[in-house]
């Protein structure tokens, strides 16, 4: 009888701290938390716009060359026409934000035509009378600006412009020319909702010496546009 107590007290004695640790808590280390990343945001001007605008342009038809010569050595003005009109155009371009720079490129077609008549105070001199017209403009633009907010941009533009002008006079001869040159301008463009802007803006345009004038009639054209963009 001893015997077996003195065998159970030695078999507890030797199984007893192995059971124990079985009981004891087990400690884990936590898994740190990773976050998720931050998704990359598109800057608020970077992407395609299609719009439109409805504008008011003032041109000037000068005479230049020999004839300008003699028209202020009369002291006659040597504007000989100044059309004018309303338009509307249709305009679509890409732009690219870096910072707070934004750089775009855009193309512009206007519908509008610009008319005047020919009766500045050296026109008789020169023997010329009727009327001028001024339409088809299309212009090819860079433009650069500042965006002060995700809902405001200032920018300016520089182009190239294409229009057809044509002249016709009092006995109903008409004569078109083609003129090409450079468009500067200034502007602002404001984010109302995400996807929706407007826009105001003025450029200048300076046509140059018409062809086949021998350099005696140079164009140029000023205009103010107000629009609105659809931004994607």
């Amino acid at each position: 009888m001893k015997r077996n107590i003195s065998l159970a007290i030695a078999s507890f004695l030797v199984a007893g701290p192995a059971f124990a640790g079985s009981l004891a808590p087990v400690y884990n280390e936590p898994t740190p938390a990773v976050s998720a990343p931050m998704p990359m945001m598109t800057p608020a001007w970077t992407g395609g716009y299609v719009g439109a605008n409805l504008n008011y342009g003032e041109a000037s038809a000068d005479a230049a060359g020999a004839d300008g010569d003699t028209l202020s050595l009369l002291g006659l003005s040597t504007t000989l026409s100044e059309p004018d009109g309303y338009g509307g155009s249709v305009r679509a371009g890409y732009d690219w934000q870096m910072g707070q720079g934004v750089f775009g490129l855009g193309v512009e077609y206007n519908f509008g035509e610009l008319t005047g008549d020919v009766d500045g105070e050296g026109a008789p001199r020169l023997g010329v009378d009727g009327t001028l017209v001024i339409d088809e403009m299309a212009t090819v633009f860079a433009r650069a600006g500042y965006a002060v907010s995700d809902q405001f941009l200032a920018y300016g533009l520089l182009g190239y412009s294409t229009a057809s002008s044509t002249a016709t006079s009092l006995a109903g001869a008409s004569e078109n020319r083609d003129l090409e040159g450079y468009t500067a301008g200034l502007g602002g463009e404001y984010k109302f909702t995400q996807n929706w802007s407007t826009y105001a803006e003025y450029t200048y345009t300076d046509f140059g010496t018409v062809s086949d004038t021998d350099g005696n009639l140079e164009i140029d054209l000023h205009q103010v546009r107000l629009g609105v963009n659809y931004r994607f």
